[in-house]
């Protein structure tokens, strides 16, 4: 968020409405989290990852052209075009309670007259009624705030698509595999805040992954404090060496998984299972 002014960075950090060139753009909540699934690849997509050709015009433009043109030609669609649009509408609340092909829909696509596959902008109706105008620069802006109040990060123009794919994919195959799903992660954070699922799915989904991390961090250093207590030692040292802030690491914080420490060494011991848990019930 550093290139957002700072009254954009304060209203994100506190889940709040920001207003901008006559839109209102809102945290998407947590009950529409399948729908912010699908947009968020085309938030995160890399302008320098696609072909050169396109990379001198907008991304919504380009998005928009590699679309066109693949109809054009029969092939299959990447979808990012559309994704960009569910993305809009998901933030603008556009045909709240709708289906997700309504919500798109609700875009009226403005092209050049001398060239279809080159996008002018998107045209909608806001809730009083009043025709707006988002341009593929305007969308830009659009964009990275959508993205800030969702926790979406956003790789930087200059970073190397190859580099920040070849690190991605590595992450995966590191990953321990997890039946991973949104009703179980919500359950998850129901039972350790004390707050009903039903609030949960109004939380702006920022909120709900903040929360998350900050419960990950304060298990993941009661699990270390007990393990160092046995003797577990790890390469590099502590990774979760406090409760609120993660460790450090190349510059960046990181939230270190404990699923293995990669070095041998033996996780906390049995026998300090029910103490975390009494000690995490006083804690939260």
């Amino acid at each position: 968020m550093e290139d957002l002014p700072i009254s954009i960075y304060k209203a994100v950090n506190r889940y709040q409405a920001v207003e901008t060139d006559g839109m209102i753009l809102y945290p998407i909540p947590v009950s529409l989290y399948g729908e912010f699934l699908m947009a968020r690849g085309a938030l995160e997509v890399m302008h320098q990852s696609l072909p050169v050709r396109l990379m001198r015009v907008p991304l919504l433009s380009a998005l928009y052209a590699m679309d066109y043109e693949a109809v054009s030609a029969g092939q299959s669609v990447t979808g990012l075009f559309s994704r960009s649009l569910l993305a809009l509408a998901l933030s603008l609340r556009l045909g709240e309670g709708q289906s997700i092909e309504a919500r798109v829909g609700a875009f009226r696509i403005m092209v050049d007259r001398a060239d279809p596959a080159k996008l002018m902008g998107l045209r909608f109706s806001d809730e009083t009624g009043e025709e707006r105008e988002i341009t593929p620069a305007l969308y830009a802006k659009l964009r990275r705030i959508i993205a800030a109040q969702n926790g979406v990060r956003l790789e930087s123009d200059e970073a190397n698509p190859d580099i920040v794919k070849a690190q991605k994919t590595k992450e995966s195959a590191n990953a321990v595999a997890l039946d991973a799903n949104i009703e179980d992660w919500i359950a998850a954070v129901s039972a350790l805040t004390g707050a009903d699922e039903s609030e949960i799915d109004d939380w702006p989904i920022l909120k709900f992954q903040r929360r998350s991390d900050s419960l990950r961090r304060v298990l993941d250093y009661l699990v270390c404090g007990f393990g160092e207590m046995n003797g577990t030692t790890w390469k590099g040292g502590n990774p979760s060496p406090h409760p609120f802030f993660s460790r450090v690491r190349d510059g960046s914080g990181v939230l270190s998984a404990l699923g293995g420490t990669g070095d041998g060494s033996k996780p906390a011991p049995p026998s300090a299972a029910g103490a975390i848990r009494d000690f995490t019930k006083q804690f939260l």
